[in-house]
């Protein structure tokens, strides 16, 4: 018999899948039934919470949670009084605070309290990213703070930490033998409304496609309600649902550049499947995406658009030469930095050890 694992999450999403795929290898990985992505129906998830923990936790090696919220205090304290340890996993809204931008769990009081209750009870904290811990925002030139990270804003957690990147599998994203098409970007980002809409720097996207129509644009993952709230679409820019797995490869594999100009993020992954097949990456300075890409693309330091602009011009008159030894580059940066082999032991030496 297989010992017990526990992995809660607010909604499944499939870096969450991810995990559990490797964790399911040597475990028996148990996920409650329930999300918590209807707001009204927290004080029936508490309950529903309450009854899964009572039946698994006592029987269970370790608990993991997805990101700081209602779903990890439960966990938390749980796991803090029967003496199981509780890994609470941030992952980049639980950690920032945009209040003029209706952005970030942290400026909500009430969840915020949630979150400071969580990462205060749990073992350790696992951020996908050092920048979640604490780190300084210049980025977006009206934001609230100087600086995001949970430590900024719950300066007396004494949690330890241990940053552990999200991870990929170079062998199922890769680039096929398609020919990039030349200035062909690409940008992938799940937006449902207006707030997600300017964090994830769609509308960034679609000013520069505006400004230079002999480009060829691609974004994915608008819905279908905010089509008609964008306003006029540029007509070089295609924007597409998400996509099956095999016609979102094809569409990374043909695409020259990939766009990441998020006013916050934690570890965006999309960014990284794309690197993975040959894309240059242009991104913001923001989170893990400096990081990510390194020297083997460009880096956006302000949203200013002129600045934009004036970068943009920069990547459309880099050689072909150049391109291709950043395309090779950006998909050896991912293998080399962010494999999910370093994830998975990471994952297994915690709960061995148990600390």
């Amino acid at each position: 018999m297989k010992e017990k694992i526990i992995y809660i999450y607010p909604e499944k999403s499939s870096f969450i899948q991810k995990d559990i795929r490797f964790l399911s290898g040597k475990y028996d990985v148990i996920t409650p039934g329930h999300t918590w992505k209807n707001k009204s129906l927290t004080p029936v998830n508490f309950i529903k919470q309450f009854f899964f923990l009572c039946r698994h936790l006592r029987s269970c090696r370790a608990v993991f949670v997805m990101f700081g919220g209602y779903w990890s205090f439960l966990p938390a304290l749980s796991g803090k009084l029967l003496n199981k340890p509780v890994y609470i996993i941030p992952g980049g809204t639980d950690c920032v605070s945009f209040p003029s931008l209706n952005y970030g769990s942290l400026r909500k009081p009430v969840m915020r309290t949630f979150i400071k209750w969580s990462f205060g009870l749990c073992t350790r904290l696992i951020p996908v990213d050092q920048s979640l811990i604490w780190s300084e925002y210049s980025y977006y030139e009206n934001s609230d703070y100087s600086h995001q990270g949970y430590r900024f804003f719950f300066p007396r957690i004494k949690t330890p930490s241990q940053v552990i990147h999200n991870g990929f599998d170079p062998s199922f994203f890769k680039g096929s033998d398609a020919i990039k098409k030349h200035n062909s970007f690409i940008a992938v980002a799940p937006v449902s409304n207006m707030t997600r809409y300017r964090i994830k720097g769609t509308d960034q996207v679609l000013w520069l496609a505006s400004q230079f129509t002999e480009c060829a644009f691609i974004l994915i993952g608008i819905s279908e309600n905010m089509t008609g709230r964008i306003g006029e679409i540029p007509a070089n820019v295609k924007l597409l649902p998400f996509l099956p797995q095999e016609q979102f490869m094809s569409l990374l594999a043909e695409s020259e550049f990939v766009l990441q100009l998020s006013i916050s993020e934690g570890f965006p992954n999309s960014l990284c499947e794309a690197m993975l097949c040959g894309c240059i990456p242009f991104g913001s300075s923001v989170g893990a995406i400096t990081d990510i890409i390194g020297d083997c693309g460009f880096i956006a330091r302000s949203s200013d658009r002129q600045y934009l602009k004036e970068t943009f011009n920069e990547i459309l008159n880099t050689d072909s030469a150049t391109r291709a030894l950043l395309s090779a580059k950006a998909r050896n940066r991912i293998i080399e930095n962010y494999s999910i082999n370093d994830r998975e032991k990471a994952f297994f030496d915690l709960i061995e050890t148990g600390k």
